[in-house]
């Protein structure tokens, strides 16, 4: 930044000209850089030579020098960057919500209490590998605070990790590439007028670009295109980004959507309160999985509250029980990937990988992170042992047994779809997908896919009445396709009609609710009902809806406007004078109407009548604490 200043003396205009700060940009290896430089001296500063593989900033005892292969830093200052989402984040960071940023000092340290030791030994190196796997994996920042101060380097990195500390910690000028605010705050922060700082921002080029693109591609729709993928999967193949980075980056752009975070900041503020805690209590693990629950209607990645569960309740006992079965079984097929000898490796037949993905659902199930981390901690063990030995046999071996991890993955979020969510589109494509991976579990098991699948969710009591229908149609549809007595368009055509009829009925439904509040007497005769439903079909041909309203669907949504009517005004005020759970239950059960929507009526009601929230909580809870115990 160039400051010009204009002052008149006897008679002359004299123009005087002040650099504030200085940026310097080039390209070294895998890198971009940006040298940011501001502070005293700068325009009389001599501060970095080139070479054809380096370029090298020094100043007064300091120096960081930029390779094709890494980094090298000496002297006083540190390296920070932004926080990436399932990055292993102190506790102390994470409670602190305002924290968005992880600063380390050169030559500093956190001992056994957690406390920061301070030394001389501020000279070190790191490879890009390492810069961008142990920190942010698209862009970090290195800097030095050049002065004309004297003594141990400790006390010194002591002095500016307490004027500019908390700054670096919480500032927003990382996250949203703000450079001069960032370099002009660090030197007012640092409050040192005969200091210089050096700021380096180093970006990783490939990374960048994948990141990027996933994260434009996922804002709109929160979900990517056959075309979308492809275009990544250049990318990758372009650079050759490793699949764990790729993993973080997607982690971090979808943790990022607003609707997304929402929801998830709910839930790690659930489980920040609950560490503290000898155990996990039964209302918070219940609002945990209606949070879940409440991510698979939203389509919010279940791998967003996964990951929270693997930082936060990593080592927690959530119950004083021992390991279950399944995940001991689990743990010695996989263990069987390990063994030195070769003639003591068994061969991972379809029966162990059958019971691996009946483990993870049955994880998945009871929102136990537990399969998880012995996943996790597997391909840690394949990795090392692939880095040590130059051998990837291991890795290329678990990374099949993945393959069919990813398959479970893309199934259950499809179907949960249909079963849980309103007005989503099922293409030929979504029904090739879901034929083509149940083709793979059949080859490992016949029954597989309709007992893991199709049975789980039909049981699920948030279904919904149109979800039902649908998992139904796709389960007979399939069947049909394979005997040959339909086509792809012949299913997918069945399942365009629940779909509008699913729209139709809830647009009369949220019409005639409204008409209720006012002719209700009417909707009593033969008469009045005819009327009001030649209303509401005059209103839909306006609003584009092309198509009458089938009597047997303007009387589904009237009875079930008539039960709510007789919930809400009968059976609701019982149910919170008497907390009676059970009468709730059976109501929910039998009514056919939908769970969520009871909820969401029940909220509204004790809205209405200025009445405490946590009362139809508790009767909720008691429900699933008993069905717990049961």
């Amino acid at each position: 930044m160039i400051v010009v200043s204009i002052e008149y003396f006897t008679g002359i205009w004299y123009i005087f000209i002040m650099i504030r700060d200085l940026r310097l940009h080039g390209n070294v290896g895998p890198v971009e850089f940006f040298a940011l430089v501001g502070g005293a001296s700068v325009e009389s500063t001599y501060f970095y030579e080139e070479t054809a593989s380096s370029i090298r900033f020094f100043s007064k005892g300091n120096e960081f020098t930029i390779t094709k292969e890494g980094i090298h830093y000496k002297g006083t200052g540190g390296s920070f960057c932004e926080y990436m989402f399932g990055v292993e984040k102190p506790l102390k960071d994470m409670i602190k919500g305002k924290i968005s940023n992880r600063l380390i000092m050169f030559g500093a340290f956190l001992n056994e209490k957690e406390k920061i030791v301070f030394t001389n030994d501020t000279e070190g190196s790191e490879s890009y590998y390492r810069l961008f796997l142990q920190g942010n994996a698209v862009k970090n920042y290195c800097f030095f605070v050049s002065s004309e101060l004297r003594g141990e380097h400790k006390k010194r990195q002591q002095q500016i990790l307490g004027s500019v500390g908390k700054f670096l910690k919480r500032t927003d000028f990382v996250s949203k590439d703000n450079d001069t605010e960032l370099i002009n705050n660090f030197i007012s922060e640092l409050n040192e007028q005969k200091s210089t700082v050096f700021i380096f921002k180093i970006i990783h080029r490939a990374n960048e670009e994948f990141y990027r693109a996933f994260e434009g591609f996922y804002a709109h729709e929160r979900k990517l295109t056959s075309q979308e993928d492809l275009f990544l999967e250049d990318i990758v193949a372009k650079y050759m980004i490793d699949s764990y980075q790729r993993e973080r980056m997607k982690i971090d752009v979808m943790y990022k959507h607003p609707e997304n975070r929402r929801v998830v900041d709910e839930y790690r503020d659930i489980l920040l309160n609950a560490i503290s805690k000898e155990s996990l209590e039964h209302s918070d693990a219940a609002r945990l999985r209606r949070l879940k629950t409440l991510g698979i209607r939203n389509n919010i990645p279940s791998i967003l509250f996964d990951t929270l569960d693997d930082l936060l309740l990593r080592g927690k006992k959530l119950q004083e029980v021992k390991e279950p079965e399944y995940l001991k079984e689990a743990r010695s097929i996989l263990e069987n990937l390990f063994f030195k000898d070769p003639s003591l490796k068994k061969h991972i037949i379809n029966e162990d990988i059958v019971r691996l993905i009946k483990a993870k659902h049955r994880a998945h199930s009871q929102s136990d992170m537990g399969f998880e981390q012995l996943l996790l901690d597997t391909g840690r063990a394949c990795d090392e042992i692939a880095r040590e030995t130059n051998d990837f046999s291991i890795f290329e071996e678990f990374s099949s047994i993945v393959t069919y991890f990813d398959r479970y993955n893309n199934v259950q979020t499809v179907l949960s779809q249909m079963a849980f969510m309103e007005n989503v589109d099922f293409s030929e494509d979504s029904l090739r997908s879901l034929i083509g991976n149940k083709n793979e579990f059949d080859k490992l098991d016949t029954e597989f896919f309709g007992e893991i699948f199709i049975k789980d969710l039909l049981n699920n009591k948030y279904i919904t009445a149109f979800g039902r229908r649908k998992i139904n149609a796709i389960s007979k549809g399939i069947a049909k396709i394979y005997e040959g007595d339909s086509s792809l368009r012949d299913v997918v055509t069945e399942l365009k009609i629940i779909r509008d009829e699913e729209r139709l009925y809830y647009h009369v439904h949220g019409v005639l609710k409204e008409r209720m509040r006012s002719f209700y007497p009417r909707l009593n005769t033969k008469e009045g009902k005819a009327e009001i439903k030649k209303d509401i079909e005059q209103e839909l041909i306006e609003e584009g809806f092309a198509r009458r309203v089938p009597q047997k669907l303007f009387e589904k949504a009237l009875i079930d406007l008539k039960k709510e009517s007789f919930y809400l005004n009968h059976l609701l005020p019982v149910i919170i004078d008497k907390k009676d759970t059970n009468l709730r239950e059976d109501f929910l059960k039998n009514s056919g109407l939908d769970r969520f929507y009871i909820e969401t009526i029940e909220k509204e009601y004790l809205e209405s009548k200025g009445f405490d929230f946590g009362v139809i909580e508790q009767i909720r809870e008691s429900k699933e604490l008993s069905s717990i115990v049961n």
